[in-house]
């Protein structure tokens, strides 16, 4: 899996797609039109997104943030430590509090 310099994971736009439960033609369409924040690109031009894009393109979209299906990708890609899934997310979303206060 890749990360990024934090050690963050990063992921795809077809795994954000399964994350938000729609297409990531969807995510495309969105992202033209605006109503998402344009995807950083990594070296090679691929987007990549961030835990903290997840959870603001998960507010975007429900108005809410949901770790589950983060979870559930991160598990699938090799991350099986449970308590320190639960930490990593638990960093991110007490930043983003941080940052909003």
């Amino acid at each position: 899996m890749a990360k990024n310099k934090t050690n963050e994971p990063i992921f795809t736009r077809s795994e954000i797609a399964q994350i938000l439960n729609v297409s990531s033609l969807t995510i495309a369409n969105r992202e033209k039109n605006n109503k998402y924040p344009v995807a950083k690109r990594d070296m090679n031009g691929y987007r990549i997104y961030t835990l903290n894009d997840i959870f603001n393109l998960q507010l975007i979209t429900y108005n809410l943030i949901d770790p589950k299906p983060v979870i559930s990708i991160l598990y699938d890609k090799g991350y099986r430590d449970t308590k320190f899934l639960g930490e990593m997310i638990d960093i991110v979303i007490s930043r983003r509090s941080n940052n909003h206060v």
